[in-house]
């Protein structure tokens, strides 16, 4: 039974809807038709779609990743309509259209749409024209969207706004608040004595369509976290589908069994005092002391599996729901029981300790960016964090240098700053202190970005319009700086959403121009990741960008302010449905290897990895470089063919062994989306092994901005992770998951450019050492790491057990200069500045994070 669509799809298609006019009685019925729907938000984007439609693109692929409806989820499917139902204007529009084909560009209440009708019997895999996105999509099952975001974002593209909108943080928060206030008001007041006085001389609503709308209520309650109210809905729609829609009896059951099991999680505090609570698999003894909603939960699910036993997705949250109330395994029936081997670590690598509360890190917000740097110039890493709430502000959090860190937001003027669901910083003028980019606007309409410059005082100034990058506003959450054409300063490359790439080349006065059409990168896609090295050694940095529809794009730098995109011919295509990428030496061999992530909104597929079942999703892609301009699939080589939902990710060294290891934050709006994040072990280069649940790092809930860093300086990198949903009800505790040590050597490099940027930002270091017993050689690059979320540019280098650095190469490619010391002492962070023929060691004393406060949730 397909998943059906919410109240505004219907009230936009429907004559009987609360938003249009009724026909006039005694219209006479028509055949019904199967429908698919996508729904953008301007005219253009939908005559791109329609066209992308006709030249062969696949309808289910391009609805999910594309529509704002929430028929989204499974491939824009509506299912039978009536067509004497429908509005006046999508009647003439599906006028004698055969199955397969497409309606011309329709204005709806809710957006521009364009609709296919779909023969009988296809309704789960319609015929298209793209075989591969049949295969990654098609028989993929997408988690049902309880969260209310589809029913708050089409409020907020249909609410009036004025005039440029969108050029100011604040007015995009008070357009964003108005939006929400406006729909669930027309919504209640449908329901009101009033709205039913008001129907009674009217025809009658359908049941489906009452229904529907109740749904529609309970989701914009379940937005804001108002989960009581949300469930009486749901309740009221399921005593609707019992009595007079059956075929939604099923969909209820679930829909409501992910709503308690929400609840149970706010009504025990888990999300805002998370401890190890959320983490998978829950110990014993850490069950919610509120226990009623939990309970309803399972009592749905358990319906639910009454009738389609076999239904992983339904199988997966009952487990979990038993895991909050302390039976798992032995309280789950035995034939849904998921073994707790599914869930076992094949190696120990200690327990990461959440230490954030201790620490001063109180951050609770929706998904967001993580910045983990010295915004100060103090010697210690702060922590910048940023919100997907239009109204959340940026949180930047002082390292006090006891261990403890102190809110500064106030006092650094960010506090105007809000929204952003991502940040990236770099030292775009030269002056020895970081800056911020806020990028807005990422799954939403095109809003303004922010460039904040830090004045090296403490405190940041917007200089957006100054600089050239306020206009043309779009929708993005990714960017990666980078010197393009080895001038000495940071230029920038901006991934969009349905709009043309952006390359702003820094002038070096504190202004950029967009050199993106003469570079050849202004390509449109739905782009979700990018990143920067030289990936071919020959001293210019390359672009690659990661797209959540289609093909991904590999730019190679010609040396001359020109790109040529070379995806294809290299070898790394990518999983046709990517998110996060870096480039990292994952083998130490000293050629750049090309990570990226498949982003499939689907518990199903991340259950079925879990259980050792065939995966309908294509998985992670790692490629390898074959040091000659291409690059070979390593995926299923080192054991990365896993189907995760990553969003936020990034790499780093968990237990200083020099070989880098990655951890991802999973993923999607959903609040059925509970799947763990995932920390994955790199074994001397040759595979990676998942230990998410010995080092205690698994959350259940959404994971974004990610950072590897050292910030109690001893010695190891310690885990930073921005935790929070795509919804208000979804906010979430920051995470600080503190390192155990694993007893191995390290160095700290901080580089410091004079004809290279400031930052050192591409300049690469080479380290020889030995160990008694092996001499062997480790890599690596400056920069923050991965593309969502970033760790300090001061390079932290594991170097294994009892190691002797040999020598110490840096490379610059700007000056084509190599430095070299010899018989470097490991255990120390270091300084070495651009033509240097010394380094300075900088003093960094060990400082126990956080202090005698007892931890929320133990």
């Amino acid at each position: 039974m397909p998943r059906f669509v919410s109240v505004l799809a219907i009230g936009a298609l429907s004559s009987l809807s609360l938003f249009s006019q009724t026909f006039p009685p005694g219209a006479a019925p028509a055949d019904e038709l199967v429908l698919r729907i996508i729904v953008v938000s301007s005219e253009e984007a939908a005559q791109r779609v329609r066209q992308r439609l006709a030249e062969g693109a696949n309808f289910v692929a391009l609805a999910t990743a594309e529509s704002l409806d929430p028929s989204a989820s499974n491939g824009g499917l509506l299912g039978k309509l009536t067509i004497s139902s429908l509005r006046s204007e999508l009647r003439e529009a599906l006028q004698s259209l055969k199955p397969g084909q497409l309606t011309p560009v329709v204005r709806l209440p809710t957006g521009f749409a364009v609709l296919q009708v779909v023969a009988a019997g296809d309704e789960v895999e319609p015929a298209g024209a793209n075989p591969a996105a049949l295969s990654a999509t098609g028989s993929v099952k997408y988690v049902l969207d309880v969260s209310g975001l589809p029913e708050a974002a089409l409020s907020f593209d249909n609410f009036p706004k004025p005039v440029d909108w969108n050029q100011d943080p604040r007015t995009i928060c008070d357009a964003r608040n108005g939006s929400l206030v406006a729909m669930r008001t027309s919504l209640e007041e449908y329901f009101s004595p009033a709205g039913v006085a008001g129907r009674a001389s009217k025809p009658p609503v359908k049941p489906i369509n009452t229904m529907q709308i109740h749904v529609g209520l309970g989701q914009l309650y379940a937005y804001a976290g108002d989960m009581a109210h949300a469930i009486e809905q749901f309740e009221t729609a399921y005593r609707i589908a019992q009595s007079e829609v059956h075929d939604a009896v099923l969909q209820m059951e679930e829909f409501l069994g992910i709503a308690y099991l929400h609840k149970a999680g706010l009504d025990n505090g888990v999300h805002h005092s998370p401890g190890d609570r959320c983490l998978l698999p829950m110990e014993h003894g850490r069950a919610f002391e509120k226990s009623a909603a939990s309970e309803k939960a399972v009592h749905h699910f358990l319906r639910y599996l009454e009738r389609k036993p076999d239904e992983i997705e339904v199988k997966w949250l009952l487990n979990l729901a038993y895991m909050t109330l302390g039976k798992y395994p032995d309280g789950v029936p035995e034939q849904h029981r998921i073994p707790t081997t599914a869930f076992t670590s094949a190696e120990h690598v200690g327990r990461f300790a959440d230490v954030a509360f201790d620490a001063g890190l109180a951050s609770v917000s929706m998904a967001g960016g993580v910045v983990v740097d010295d915004f100060y110039n103090q010697g210690r890493f702060d922590v910048l964090t940023s919100s997907f709430d239009s109204c959340g502000p940026l949180r930047l959090f002082q390292n006090n240098g006891d261990g403890t860190f102190t809110d500064q937001s106030a006092n650094a003027g960010l506090t105007g700053q809000v929204g952003g669901l991502n940040i990236v910083p770099a030292d775009y003028n030269n002056d020895s202190c970081l800056d911020i980019l806020v990028l807005r606007g990422g799954w939403e309409v095109p809003q303004r970005k922010s460039l904040l410059r830090n004045n090296c005082n403490g405190t940041f100034t917007d200089v957006t319009v100054a600089s050239g990058l306020a206009v043309p506003v779009t929708s993005t959450q990714t960017a990666v700086w980078a010197d393009i054409d080895n001038d000495g300063f940071l230029d920038l490359f901006v991934g969009n959403e349905e709009s043309s790439a952006q390359l702003f080349r820094n002038r070096g006065d504190g202004s950029f121009e967009d050199i993106s059409r003469t570079a050849r990168v202004d390509r449109v896609a739905f782009t979700k990741g990018v990143t920067a090295a030289d990936y071919d050694n020959d001293r210019h940095i390359d672009l690659y960008v990661s797209n959540l529809n289609g093909r991904n794009f590999l730019y190679r730098n010609n040396g001359d302010r020109t790109f040529t995109e070379l995806a294809e011919a290299a070898g790394v295509p990518g999983p046709g449905r990517g998110f996060a990428t870096w480039f990292f030496d994952y083998n130490n061999d000293g050629w750049p290897d090309l990570f990226m992530t498949s982003y499939f909104t689907s518990v199903e597929e991340t259950a079925r990895g879990y259980l050792g079942l065939p995966r309908n999703a294509t998985t992670l892609k790692l490629y390898e470089n074959a040091k000659d301009g291409s690059f070979r699939d390593v995926t299923a080589r080192t054991r990365l063919d896993k189907v995760l939902m990553p969003m936020g990710s990034n790499f780093g060294d968990l237990d200083n062994d020099g070989w880098l290891d990655i951890y991802l934050g999973t993923g999607s709006p959903s609040y059925g989306s509970l799947v763990p994040n995932v920390l994955l072990r790199n074994k001397d280069g040759h595979s990676f092994v998942d230990v998410t649940a010995s080092s205690g790092t698994g959350d259940l809930h959404k994971g974004h901005g990610t950072a590897f860093a050292d910030l109690d300086n001893d010695g190891d990198e310690d885990l930073v992770v921005g935790m929070g949903g795509a919804a208000r009800g979804d906010t979430h505790a920051l995470r600080l998951f503190e390192n155990p040590g694993h007893e191995n050597d390290w160095i700290g490099l901080k580089l410091v450019g004079v004809k290279t940027n400031r930052a050192a930002s591409g300049a690469r270091v080479t380290l020889t050492v030995n160990d008694g017993s092996q001499t062997r050689v480790i890599h690596r690059t400056v920069g923050s790491g991965g593309s969502f979320g970033a760790s300090p540019m001061l390079q932290h280098v594991g170097l294994g057990r009892s190691a002797r650095i040999l020598e110490l190469e840096i490379w610059w490619p700007v000056t084509n200069r190599r430095q070299r010391f010899t018989d470097v002492s490991p255990n120390q962070v270091l300084e070495i500045e651009e033509f240097s023929g010394a380094y300075r060691t900088l003093e960094r004393p060990i400082r126990r994070l956080g202090g005698a406060r007892s931890r929320p949730g133990k």
